[in-house]
């Protein structure tokens, strides 16, 4: 009877152990997280940008959106195709069918002068709205900028405290060192106006 139970018992802890060994397999075998790849990262960040900007679209009012797209369309062949098969029409109906603008065609003149105007203004409104969207652009760059400034300000920071630490010589991080200072926009902003003066004096 004791060879049989210590058979038994013998079983049992073969099982047990291989149970722990299948809990072991399983969680060394469970499937690690996977981090976003770059293309997935940039496709988010272009997405929300074009998210703001029809956002930014639908604020404006209805007749500066037809004017958007009024200018859109006069930008293209197909409006240049347009008008020169309207003028050539005009000219040989009323040279060759009827004589409601007979030469030198002044009605004809007067619709082109209407045209250029209306035109000319279009393009004025649709090119303060694109710098309207470009000021934000620009904007938007000048933040990131900044936020990256600080963020390498203060990885230096701490590069520079593990190099003190470690002893090292200080020729090898007084460079760093130097760039751990914060940067002052508007100091910067002033040397570019600087630079740019003292360029057109010697100009």
């Amino acid at each position: 009877m004791q060879p049989e139970k210590e058979t038994k018992e013998a079983g049992k802890r073969k099982g047990n152990g291989n149970r722990s060994n299948g809990n072991g397999n399983g969680k060394a075998n469970r499937p690690r997280r996977k981090h976003p790849s770059l293309q997935a990262l940039t496709h988010r960040n272009i997405e929300s940008i074009l998210e703001l900007e029809e956002e930014s679209r639908r604020a404006k009012p209805m007749l500066y959106r037809l004017v958007s797209r009024i200018s859109r369309f006069c930008g293209t062949v197909a409006f240049l195709w347009w008008n020169l098969g309207f003028f050539a029409a005009w000219i040989l109906l009323n040279q060759f069918v009827w004589r409601i603008d007979p030469y030198p065609f002044t009605f004809l003149l007067v619709l082109v002068s209407i045209e250029a105007i209306v035109l000319a203004i279009m393009i004025l409104i649709s090119q303060n709205m694109s710098a309207e969207v470009s000021e934000h652009r620009h904007h938007l760059d000048l933040q990131v900028n900044l936020l990256n400034e600080r963020e390498m300000t203060a990885l230096l920071r701490l590069a520079t405290r593990m190099a003190e630490k470690l002893e090292l010589p200080l020729e090898s991080h007084e460079e760093v060192k130097a760039l751990t200072e914060r940067v002052d926009p508007g100091k910067v902003l002033h040397q570019i106006v600087e630079a740019e003066a003292s360029h057109e004096e010697r100009g």
